[in-house]
Formats: C-alpha cells, sequence, structure tokens
C-alpha cells in the first residue's frame, strides 16, 4: 500500500535542510496547508493579516491629544500677544507724540508740514493772530491745554476746533484766518493723551474719552471767556468726538462733523478689509484686533456715532466728507446722514481724509462761515 507523502516528505525535507534548489522546485506551501492543522495554517498566513494590536490603536490618539494639550495654549497665547500688539498700534497712529507742557508742542515732520501748510507754529507766527495760552479742567482731574483767539469786540458765538487723533491743536491753524476774519472768537485745545494736555500714555480713544474733553471745552468757553452760543467743528476722530459729545450735552449749541467715522468697529473693519485684501485667512485676526481695539478704549458697551447722532436733533448738524477719503470711506458719513436725515450733508468730489479745505477752499469758506451765521448767528449777536 503506498501512501501520498509527498506533503510531509517535502516538508521533511525542508527541516532536514536539502540543498536550496531542490526545496525552490518540490516546496509547495499550499499544499503543506492543506495537510495541517487550522493551528498550524495560520501561522504560515502574512504578518500583515494579523489584527493590530489594540495599544498601538489607542496610542495614536493620545500622542495626538497630547501635542494638541501641549500646542493650544501656546497658540492661544501667541495669538492673544499678536492681536494686543496690533491693538495697541492703533491706539498710537503714525506721527503721534504725547508731550509735556515743559516739552511743548512736537515738531512737525515735513509730511505733516505739507499737509498743514503755513500752520505749523502758532496763530501769531504764521498769521499774524493774537492769541493767549489757556488750560481747564476735564474729566479724571485732568488738565486741557490750548489757545483762546479772541474775536470781533463784544462777540458772544464763538467756534471749539477738535483735532484728529494723533494730532493736536494745529489741526484747524490753518482755518483759523477764514473763522477769525469773520469775527468768531475760537478755542483750539489738545484733547488729553495729545499735544502737550495731561495724559498717562493710554494714547488715542476714538472719542470715547475725547468727547468728554469736547464738553470741558464748551462749558469753559462759556464760563470763563464770555461765550454764549458755541459751535463745535471737529475733523476725523474730532469728528465722530463732536457727535458724542452733542448727543449728551445741550451746551453744545451747532455741530460740524468733517469726515468722521460712524462706528469704530466698522470703520477698524474696514481698514483691515483693505490690509487683508488677497489674504483672506488674516480676516479673523483683523476681526480680535478691531474687538480688543474697541475693548481697551471702553467702545464696547458705549454708543457708537451712528447711535448717537439722533439725540443731535433739532439742532443744526453738518456732515461733510471727501470722495477720496482712504482712511474713512465716505460711507460711514452718508450711513450717519441716513441716521439723521435732518442734518446738512456736503459730499466734496476728490477730497482726501481731513483736506476738505485744502482741495475746495472757497467751497469750505461759503459753506462753514453760511452755516455759523445761519444756525449760531453772527458773533456779536446782531
Amino acid at each position: 500500500m503506498r501512501f501520498r507523502t509527498t506533503g510531509f516528505t517535502q516538508a521533511r525535507d525542508v527541516r532536514k535542510g536539502a540543498p536550496s534548489r531542490q526545496r525552490a522546485q518540490s516546496f509547495n506551501p499550499r499544499r503543506l496547508r492543506n495537510t495541517l492543522t487550522g493551528s498550524e495554517a495560520d501561522m504560515l498566513r502574512p504578518m500583515a493579516s494579523q489584527p493590530e494590536p489594540a495599544a498601538a490603536k489607542i496610542g495614536a490618539p493620545r500622542r495626538w491629544l497630547r501635542w494638541v494639550v501641549v500646542t493650544a495654549p501656546l497658540l492661544a497665547l501667541l495669538t492673544f500677544g499678536v492681536v494686543w500688539t496690533f491693538a495697541g498700534m492703533a491706539l498710537r497712529p503714525f506721527g503721534y507724540e504725547h508731550r509735556t507742557p515743559e516739552q511743548g508742542l512736537r515738531l512737525v515732520g515735513p509730511e505733516t508740514a505739507a499737509f498743514w501748510g503755513k500752520g505749523l507754529h502758532d496763530p501769531r507766527r504764521d498769521f499774524g493772530i493774537a492769541y493767549e495760552d489757556v488750560e481747564f479742567p476735564t474729566e479724571g482731574d485732568a488738565t486741557l491745554r490750548g489757545w483762546w483767539i479772541p474775536g470781533q469786540a463784544g462777540a458772544v458765538a464763538g467756534v471749539v476746533t477738535v483735532h484728529g487723533a494723533g494730532a493736536d491743536r494745529r489741526d484747524f491753524l490753518r482755518h483759523l484766518p477764514i473763522l477769525h476774519s469773520a469775527g468768531y472768537p475760537v478755542l483750539m485745545f489738545d484733547c488729553r493723551e495729545h499735544g502737550i494736555s495731561d495724559g498717562n500714555g493710554r494714547g488715542v480713544s476714538f472719542g470715547i474719552r475725547e468727547h468728554e474733553d469736547v464738553s470741558a471745552a464748551v462749558r469753559y468757553a462759556k464760563t470763563s471767556l464770555g461765550l454764549e452760543r458755541v459751535a463745535v467743528i471737529g475733523t476725523s476722530q474730532g469728528g465722530a468726538s463732536v457727535l458724542l459729545a452733542a448727543a449728551v450735552d445741550p451746551a453744545i449749541d451747532a455741530v460740524i462733523s468733517i469726515n468722521p467715522f460712524s462706528d469704530l468697529r466698522a470703520l477698524i473693519a474696514d481698514v483691515s478689509g483693505e490690509v487683508a485684501r488677497g489674504a483672506d485667512h488674516l480676516g479673523p485676526l483683523l476681526d480680535w484686533v478691531g474687538w480688543m481695539t474697541a475693548w481697551r478704549v471702553g467702545a464696547l458697551d458705549t454708543p457708537s456715532p451712528i447711535e448717537a447722532i439722533p439725540d443731535i436733533a433739532p439742532r443744526p448738524l453738518l456732515l461733510a466728507h471727501g470722495t477720496a477719503d482712504q482712511v474713512i470711506p465716505v460711507s460711514h458719513t452718508q450711513d450717519l446722514h441716513e441716521a439723521a436725515p435732518f442734518a446738512q450733508l456736503w459730499i466734496a468730489e476728490g477730497a482726501t481724509h481731513a483736506a476738505l479745505f485744502d482741495t475746495h477752499r472757497k467751497e469750505w469758506k461759503r459753506r462753514i462761515l453760511r452755516f455759523l451765521r445761519t444756525n449760531l448767528g453772527m458773533p456779536t449777536g446782531d
């Protein structure tokens, strides 16, 4: 009797160390597997077919979780630092320099000199107009400093000017000859943290503190300088500040707001949109910068100019803006006018930021003086 021993014989040859060429010719794993038990056959299966140990499956998620736990706080801290830094830059715009009375007003660089023109020093030196140095109190026991320029003899109606962010009283120095020649006395002053008024290094506040300074200036003009009626005129941040002040201060008799912003966060969103153009991934970061800036100056829980402007009625209001303004888009003033349709509106074609006077000087003189004479009266009240 013959037995089929081919598979065992071949396996025995392998175990005994038969020549490699012979094993290659005679060894057939499939036949051998058919003759082995189930457990023996499983041993011949490729290792790749064996299930992955449970510990290996659990290890990868744990490593990922450990990476997240360590990295997430670092990324959050880095993001906060970047947002805080950029918000700080917004509070100290280009050219901003707060100085002490002993230091005097800052020296004007070439760029500002080209913009301000002849009005770089003071009324007497630049235009031969007499003035007095004055100072008066504001909120927080701070002192504001400025110039009082008397007008026509016996004048009881005058003007308070309010500069923009990072500037000082000289923002309106080049406008002074027009107001002075019309007989109106003018109070020009530095807001807190600007010029040589008091401050502690906080930078600008986009109207939150400055509108209190506007009211302080009007109060001083009426109680100490003999004025009975006062119009306020502001530009940029000053334009927003006069709106915020007039909304809560009935002592202000008329308002002229030039290239103001309607809402701080909307302004920062507009600026951020220009910065992030072509880099959409920066959008969320710049939104956080806007929120942080508003939070640092206290604008999150106070009315914005567009929310406050209806409360100025029925007092007269003139809104003005240039179509070529690339700092505060003209849409801000258009939105403000929609919220306050009782206001007069002047949109100056081609005028850039805070430059309506420079590009439309004759029209500026005509519109501003007509507004003052109509709504404030002649300087002497005649």
